[in-house]
Order: structure tokens, then C-alpha cells, then sequence
């Protein structure tokens, strides 16, 4: 079983993860695989990638940041491409695979979304979340997949939503 959290831009979804992490970890050893991302903020607005295998948490990708000429984020394909599809490759052994998050910058790098529903087909599960906002046809697939289990994030489930999936994650016997 695969979980996805789905929610509007800035409601929690990515915090739920961390925080359903931290109470699992508190009664359970976790190996993970896959990775995070996450905005860097500040004056020029950047996105970035890193693994969430905690010794190698360092090794940090720029995935995308704000080109003053273009008007909009520019993004690098390249780093779910090589990157991102090399460590969902590498993390059948994990106890679990993170996927935090996908979304639009994944549309022209076919080798990961390959890599993506290959991981859903393994046997180990997956905790992730789907960018809402703009219309993504390729997450139609991870939506329709009978072994993912959406949820949703809203402002008024965030705080309870953590100890919810932990608990389902625990009966998934991880």
C-alpha cells in the first residue's frame, strides 16, 4: 500500500510527512529511501532536491528557481532525470520510499516518472504527496492506482493527520 497526500499550496502536506516520520520514529528504526524537496525562499525563489537516506542528506540539487528574464521558474528536468530516478532505483531495501513531492517539473523527465511507477509496483511502500494547482495528467495514473490511498490535507485535519497515518503506516508493518 502507497500513501499520497494532496492538498492546496502551503497547507501542510510536506510538514504532515515530517511529522508522521517523527512519531514513527519514537517506537520504530526506519530505513528510507527516495527523497525530499523543498522551497529555499529568500530573495530569488529556488527549489531544491536532497535524499532522504539521513547520511546522505547533505547531497543537496538545485531542481528549479525564479529567472528574473523569463518571468517564471526555470526548471532542470535533469535532476529527476539522473538524480531523483537513481535514488527510487536504489531504495528497494528501504523500509519505506519518500516521494516529497511531485509535481510539474517532473512532466518532461520521463526516465523518473518510469522510475516512479516502478516503485509503486515494488513491494516496498511509498509516502508521498502530488502538487495540486495546475492540471498534471501524469499523477492521473498514481491517482488510479489501486494500491495508493490519497488524502486529502486541509487546514482543519493537519494537525491530527500525522498520528492518523502513522498509525495506518505501523499496520503496513513498517
Amino acid at each position: 500500500m502507497h500513501i499520497f497526500l494532496q492538498g492546496p499550496r502551503n497547507v501542510g502536506k510536506s510538514t504532515a510527512i515530517r511529522k508522521t516520520l517523527d512519531i514513527m520514529s519514537k517506537t520504530t528504526s526506519l530505513s528510507l529511501g527516495g527523497f525530499f524537496t523543498w522551497n529555499g525562499g529568500g530573495e530569488t525563489a529556488r527549489i531544491f532536491l536532497r535524499p532522504a537516506i539521513e547520511s546522505r542528506s547533505d547531497e543537496v540539487s538545485l531542481l528549479a528557481s525564479f529567472d528574473p528574464a523569463i518571468g517564471r521558474m526555470k526548471c532542470n528536468p535533469d535532476v529527476f532525470e539522473q538524480t531523483a530516478a537513481h535514488l527510487l532505483a536504489e531504495s528497494a531495501s528501504a523500509d519505506l520510499i519518500i516521494m516529497d513531492e511531485l509535481g510539474f517539473i517532473e512532466t518532461d523527465a520521463p526516465a523518473f516518472r518510469k522510475a516512479v511507477h516502478d516503485t509503486l509496483a515494488g513491494d516496498v511502500p511509498v509516502f508521498g504527496v502530488l502538487r495540486q494547482g495546475k492540471d498534471i495528467p501524469w499523477h492521473d495514473d498514481i491517482k488510479k492506482n489501486p494500491r495508493v490511498r490519497l488524502f486529502d490535507v486541509t487546514q482543519e485535519n493537519r494537525d491530527n493527520l500525522p498520528q492518523e497515518l502513522a498509525r495506518l503506516l505501523h499496520s503496513y508493518h513498517i
